[in-house]
Order: C-alpha cells, then sequence, then structure tokens
C-alpha cells in the first residue's frame, strides 16, 4: 500500500516548522496489502478496496491524520450515505492506518520520523465509529412466496430445475451468503441417517466455519439434486448450460443472482434478493422464540447487533411484546366523565 514515505516541512514566515510525514499510496499496492491479509474475505477486500479508493481521492495527498479522517466521516455523512456505509469506510481507513503503522515499524527511517508515523497512523486507527440507525432495508420472503419459488423450479424438468430448487431449499433453511452457496463443495456435504443432513461452510466471511443443518423439505430437494448431479468431487452446486448438459465447474454469484430473478418472475412474485433470504431466516427464527446468540451463530455473525439488524418483523412484533408486560391498575370510576370519553 506504501510505496514511499516522505517528509514535508512547513515554514511559517521563512523559518521551517515542524515536518508532517505524507503516505504516497497507491491502488495497486492496496490491493495487494488486501489480498496478503487472510482475515479478510473476498467481499470485504472488495468492500475495502473501494472505500479507500474513494478515499485516496478526497484526501488528494493530504496527510492521513485523525483529524482529516473525522473530516471525511463528516463529509460522507453531508452526501447523505448510510450510517453502514460511513463505519465500513471508516473500518477500511483504521485497516489501512494500521498497515501504514506496520509498514512505517519495519521501514528504514530516521528514529524520530518513525516514531511520529506510527504515532500518527496509530491515532488515525482510533477513529470511531458514528452513531445513528437508518430504517431496515430489504424484505421477508414469506411462504407463499417460497413455495410459488419451489413450485416454479418443479415445473422445470430439465437439471437446472432440480439444482435452482435444491438451492433455494438450501438457502431458505441455512440463510448462507450467496457467496458461501456458491463455494459449497461435495466434501462440505454430511448426509445424516436421521431425516437430515449438514452443510459446512468451510470459506465464510472473515474464514470462520460454521453448520448449516439441512432438514425436512430442503434435505429432499437436496437429495433429489444429487441424484441428478451424481457425487463425485467439485462444487456442490454445478453451472449448467442452456441445452441441460451439467458442467463440471460451480456457478458465479451473478449467475446465482440471474437464476433467482428468473424464478422469481416464474413465480410470478416481487424481485427478492439472497440476501432477503438471510433476512428471512433470521426474522423467523426470531418470531419463533429463538434466542438471538443462536441465531447469530447460525448465521456467522461475531456480534448479536449485526443479527439484530436483520430482523424485519416490523412494529406488530413490537407491540405484542409491549402487552406481555400486564400494568396492575383500576380505571376511576370518575375516568368516564372526562371530556371526549
Amino acid at each position: 500500500m506504501i510505496t514511499e514515505l516522505t517528509t514535508t516541512t512547513k515554514r511559517n514566515r521563512g523559518r521551517p516548522r515542524t515536518k508532517a510525514v505524507v503516505a504516497t499510496t497507491t491502488l495497486a499496492q492496496i490491493a495487494t496489502m488486501l489480498e496478503s491479509d487472510p482475515r479478510l474475505g473476498p467481499n470485504s477486500r472488495r468492500a475495502y478496496y473501494n472505500a479507500l479508493a474513494d478515499f485516496e481521492t478526497w484526501r488528494a495527498g493530504r496527510a492521513a491524520t485523525k483529524l482529516l479522517v473525522e473530516a471525511y466521516a463528516a463529509h460522507l455523512q453531508d452526501t447523505g450515505r448510510a450510517t453502514t456505509g460511513i463505519n465500513q469506510a471508516l473500518a477500511a481507513v483504521r485497516w489501512w492506518s494500521r498497515k501504514l503503522a506496520d509498514m512505517a515499524h519495519e521501514a528504514d527511517l530516521p528514529e524520530d520520523v518513525k516514531r511520529r508515523t506510527v504515532e500518527q497512523s496509530l491515532r488515525v486507527a482510533e477513529v470511531g465509529n458514528v452513531d445513528g440507525q437508518r430504517l431496515p432495508v430489504g424484505r421477508i420472503i414469506t411462504t407463499g412466496e417460497l413455495a410459488a419459488l419451489m413450485a416454479a423450479c418443479a415445473a422445470d424438468e430439465s437439471p437446472a430445475g432440480a439444482r435452482d430448487a435444491a438451492i433455494i431449499a438450501v438457502e431458505a433453511k441455512a440463510g448462507m451468503r450467496r457467496g458461501e452457496l456458491v463455494r459449497l463443495t461435495m466434501a462440505d456435504w454430511q448426509d445424516g441417517d436421521n431425516g437430515g443432513g449438514v452443510l459446512v461452510v468451510r470459506k465464510g466471511k472473515r474464514n470462520k466455519e460454521r453448520k448449516c443443518f439441512v432438514r425436512n423439505g430442503s434435505y429432499g430437494a437436496l437429495r433429489d439434486w444429487l441424484a441428478v448431479r451424481g457425487m463425485q468431487p467439485g462444487p456442490l452446486f454445478l453451472a449448467i448450460h442452456k441445452g441441460g448438459e451439467i458442467q463440471p465447474h460451480g456457478l458465479t454469484t451473478q449467475a446465482l443472482a440471474d437464476m433467482l430473478r428468473k424464478r422469481a418472475a416464474q413465480a410470478k412474485i416481487a424481485s427478492c434478493t439472497w440476501h432477503d433470504f438471510r433476512r428471512s431466516f433470521a426474522s423467523t427464527l426470531l418470531d419463533a422464540g429463538v434466542d438471538l446468540v443462536t441465531v447469530s451463530r447460525l448465521m456467522g455473525h461475531e456480534q448479536t447487533t449485526t443479527t439484530a439488524r436483520y430482523d424485519l418483523r416490523g412494529e406488530e412484533v413490537q407491540r405484542k411484546a409491549v402487552d406481555a408486560i400486564h400494568v396492575p391498575y383500576t380505571p376511576r370510576r370518575t375516568q368516564g366523565r372526562l371530556q371526549g370519553i
């Protein structure tokens, strides 16, 4: 990420003043550093790269100080950026600043320059997230809509029909990210003896693993697809040509998005995304009384606050929750004589 460390000298009435360390960066070097960080998944790397590219353009060569980064956060707020988007951009800048501190510490620099660079970078890493919350985005996929999607797949007697039914059924039962869906392999499938099985997500966000339990209709749909696919090693969900020929390679996330768009049109339901399935997964489990910690683990979230943002059950659930609190109060007889009652 850092191509060179330079010092600039500011002048005050012709006399030298305090030197400031400026990091000259290139997007190519940023991309290289992102790829070399094993803690970041593909989506995080892409998001960090785009966020840092925007930040580099905005700062226009100015030294990346804590005040400048805070000004950048204010700039993003002024442009109407959502709170989550701003905090994601700040997370990328904090990552960048920590890398800058590490590289400055190892660089062949004068000790005073090295110390100031490390201190300045670590101060940037202290910039906190902005507060605020917007109404949830996305929607819940209803039971009727899920049935319509499955019926649309069942009407397609080609291998694609069986595959798409299995993908939708597994997603409804597991609430995976679409990147996790396309990275599943046959080695991740564990068929059980009790009418269900387990899919192991080995390449989740930040390389975290978790188990997803495939049961009832989802289990049946996946078994039907495996009967068509065969049990040979490779991606669990394979690409299929228009002529119905199954290919040895897997799907891309874009192909998965195109498939859902096609099946939604065939099912005559409103457009939906794979992330809507995750929102529906979380909302349905919470509505069934499953505790937030369990739902968070099933979704592969580090924090329950992240899971809570997926809850789209609406105000009716909140009203019912409040109704569970009983206030022991007997109305006074004079209450009926109040004006307007």
